[in-house]
């Protein structure tokens, strides 16, 4: 049984850049020292319409519209997990202070030639790597 969700690296990497460099940035569910929620760079984990969906948070004028929403590769079979609606998604930071940068991994990744990003749903945990086809046994 599956508990990870995997994307594609390329798209969720121009969903990060685009976050990265909008104009503005949506509310994140972090809030800063004015006790308002943050609007700093992220991802956001949500499901909606039956699949989950991995999305950038940068608001751009109309002239630099939003990549297209990046859908899992497959459903969790894991039933304990409840992934949140688009109306309030899971944040993954994409500029932390305090540790390593996502958006250095998925820019390190892209550059290694990796073509998948995984997340577990859980714990929020993000890796980078490439997809290996498996030989049938001998």
């Amino acid at each position: 049984m599956s508990r990870f969700l995997y994307f594609d690296l390329p798209a969720v990497a121009a969903h990060a850049q685009h976050a990265v460099l909008a104009d503005r940035n949506q509310p994140t569910r972090g809030t800063g020292a004015s006790g308002r929620r943050d609007a700093e760079p992220a991802l956001q984990l949500f499901r909606h319409g039956g699949f989950v969906w991995l999305a950038g948070n940068g608001l751009d004028r109309a002239h630099h519209p939003a990549p297209a929403l990046a859908r899992a590769l497959h459903h969790l079979t894991v039933p304990a997990v409840r992934l949140p609606e688009i109306t309030d998604p899971q944040d993954l930071p994409l500029l932390d202070s305090d540790g390593p940068q996502l958006m250095d991994l998925i820019t390190r990744g892209v550059t290694d030639g990796a073509n998948l990003i995984m997340v577990d749903p859980n714990t929020l945990t993000v890796g980078v790597g490439r997809l290996r086809a498996r030989r049938a046994p001998r």
